[in-house]
């Protein structure tokens, strides 16, 4: 008979034996399931941590760049010194820089403004007779011709707002 031997084994006991073995099994991996998510949320904080001294460290570069804009321009304004051979150069690239700036703003105004009309030229005056046919022909001109892509686009002067200004701009030495 083939299956006589499955008479000595004991069916209940390897039954146990399983649902023991399951059940560790499931504790384990729990366990490194709860130890993968603690791992997680340790490196997430880490992050977190890491990302906000970052953004302490960037915050703090940009209050000491203001600083040393409002001490430039204190500097420029107040305090330049022409015979300065370290510091003149600079103050140089500035009046450059400034210059260049201004010439820009004024080419630029020039370009936005509306030119005024001009007159046509006077004609010298020809005979009467050959004045009467020309003004016959001539056709009307329209009271208002339509404003240029360009004109209507640029915003008048009247209109520009300055631009938004640094807090070290506001000073009482800058400009």
């Amino acid at each position: 008979m083939a299956f006589e031997f499955l008479k000595n084994i004991d069916f209940k006991k390897i039954g146990q034996d399983l649902g023991t073995n399951l059940s560790a099994a499931a504790k384990a991996a729990g366990g490194k399931v709860r130890g993968a998510a603690e791992t997680v949320a340790e490196k997430n904080r880490e992050l977190a941590e890491k990302n906000r001294l970052r953004t302490e460290i960037r915050n703090a570069e940009k209050d000491a760049d203001r600083a040393y804009l409002a001490l430039g321009r204190h500097y420029y304004s107040a305090l330049r010194d022409p015979e300065n051979a370290v510091t003149e150069p600079f103050c140089v690239d500035i009046d450059a820089a400034v210059k260049r700036i201004d010439d820009a703003v004024a080419a630029l105004e020039a370009m936005v403004k509306p030119e005024p009309e001009e007159a046509p030229a006077e004609q010298p005056e020809a005979a009467p007779e050959a004045a009467e046919p020309a003004e016959e022909t001539a056709k009307p001109e329209p009271e208002a011709a339509p404003a240029p892509a360009e004109e209507i686009a640029a915003p008048a002067p009247e209109t520009e707002t300055e631009p938004v200004k640094d807090e070290s701009e506001n000073l009482p030495f800058a400009d």
